[in-house]
């Protein structure tokens, strides 16, 4: 009994093959990348990591007067990061600016936010926007208390 599935394994093996396990009912199913999407929702994350920290945890989200508290993450050399500056001065909108290429804690807190690389990442009060587009900036900032 034992030789026949010796011999399978053998072949596999000299065919290039390669043997995985089987995935359990229920588990997600990897992507066309190859990397599996996050494990599902009733199950513990895999030893050794850490779910990310809600934004909250990172950052205060309002400020004392109880607006939406304004972060820009942004890196020196972007245009896009340059406009939603200049359009937080103009509008004089009070705001932290993160250089995410030299803050390393500012480059968690970016990931942590939902930013997956593209720049500008801009937060007003719990709402994210990657990139920029000055309408729906001014609709976040109208939301956060900024009309």
């Amino acid at each position: 009994m034992r030789a026949p599935l010796l011999f399978v394994l053998a072949l596999a093996v000299l065919a290039g093959c390669k043997l995985e396990p089987r995935q359990p009912v229920g588990a997600a199913e990897p992507t066309a990348e190859g990397v599996a999407p996050a494990p599902m929702p009733d199950r513990p994350p895999p030893p050794g990591t850490q779910p990310a920290p809600p934004p909250d945890a990172l950052v205060n989200t309002t400020t004392a007067d109880g607006k939406a508290a304004v972060v820009l993450y942004v890196t020196e050399w972007c245009p896009y990061c340059r406009a939603a500056r200049e359009y937080m001065a103009a509008e004089d909108i009070p705001h932290e600016v993160v250089d995410i290429e030299k803050d390393e804690a500012g480059a968690r807190e970016y990931q942590a936010r939902g930013g997956t690389g593209g720049i500008p990442l801009v937060a007003v009060g719990t709402s994210v926007m990657e990139g920029w587009n000055e309408d729906i900036a001014r609709d976040m900032l109208d939301k956060g208390g900024y009309d």
